[in-house]
């Protein structure tokens, strides 16, 4: 698409066919839907697993207070950070904050990168059961590397796809495989309608290289904004346990950073390591969307469409 083209489509933004807005980790996602909904008086929709969580905020690059009420943000300070949170919770806000939208007139734009969320919406939802509670508990005992081993052992199909540094998508793996024999990936297969009838939406992408230098400057101003001391204060509320299994990328080595000294070089380093290698995998899931139609591609000094 041209930018003129764009520029049409993205102003075409109206009540009961919400907009997404999906991509990579730093790629300008949200730049742009705060310019769209600007223009369209539209309510924006976090769809971002991380930012669900009350206490993540600097980490999560969570729209700051100003923003949440100018754009009456829905997805955002759903739970507190150590709960567990499923894509069936979240799937059942999203459909609220668009029926309040809908009811108020209001278009809406769905911005963010989790792409379970995305499908779970604009495909449908996984039947898998609900969570064991007695299984979950013995699992939330078990070191990362032990749930990986775990996994491995009993479903080495799911073991192979996702990711082994993510212990509640762990959890949820070998708990469905445990419980029922069946692995999550064949469960996956089996789907509720869409939670949508009619949508749009566009995939922003950065060149590789480009997007590498965005995540290291963001990793580089949320460190220099105030994310060491959000995450001293989440120290103190639940320690280095719970924060070793913080799902968000960089809570658990600041913490272990804040607890055990080191180098902050170094550390800044394996934050942005970690958030380039997970923005990739965006970038691979989004590939793979048949539901996309639209692709915006970004240069690394171009203008985002919908400018002022």
């Amino acid at each position: 698409m041209h930018d003129d083209e764009i520029e049409g489509w993205l102003a075409r933004v109206e009540p009961g066919e919400p907009l997404f807005v999906v991509g990579s980790t730093g790629v300008g996602k949200t730049e742009l839907a705060h310019a769209v909904a600007e223009r369209c008086g539209a309510w924006i929709l976090s769809m971002d697993s991380m930012q669900v969580y009350r206490g993540l905020d600097r980490g999560t690059a969570k729209p700051s207070r100003e923003e949440r009420i100018r754009f009456s943000y829905g997805g955002v300070d759903l739970v507190d950070w150590r709960e567990p949170f499923s894509v069936a919770q979240y799937r059942d806000h999203a459909g609220s904050f668009l029926n309040a939208c809908l009811g108020q007139g209001r278009p809406a734009i769905v911005v963010g990168g989790t792409g379970l969320y995305y499908r779970s919406m604009v495909q449908g939802l996984c039947e898998a059961p609900p969570g064991n509670a007695a299984l979950r508990q013995k699992l939330e005992a078990l070191s990362t590397a032990e749930l990986g081993k775990r996994l491995e052992a009993i479903d080495p199909k799911a073991a192979a796809r996702i990711d082994l540094r993510n212990p509640r998508r762990l959890i949820r793996a070998i708990e469905v495989k445990e419980t029922t024999g069946i692995s999550l990936l064949d469960w996956q297969k089996e789907t509720t309608r869409p939670l949508l009838a009619r949508h749009r939406t566009i995939w922003v992408e950065r060149p590789v290289e480009a997007l590498r230098r965005r995540v290291a400057e963001r990793v580089r101003k949320m460190l220099a904004s105030g994310w060491l001391e959000e995450v001293a204060d989440r120290l103190r509320e639940g320690g280095l346990e719970s924060l070793s299994r913080c799902p968000a990328i960089g809570y658990a080595p600041i913490a272990q950073f804040l607890v055990r000294g080191g180098s902050r070089a170094m550390l800044e380093e394996t934050i942005a390591r970690d958030t380039f290698r997970y923005a990739r995998k965006q970038l691979t899931w989004f590939r793979k969307e048949a539901t996309i139609r639209f692709h915006l591609v970004i240069e690394e000094h171009g203008p985002l469409p919908c400018r002022h």
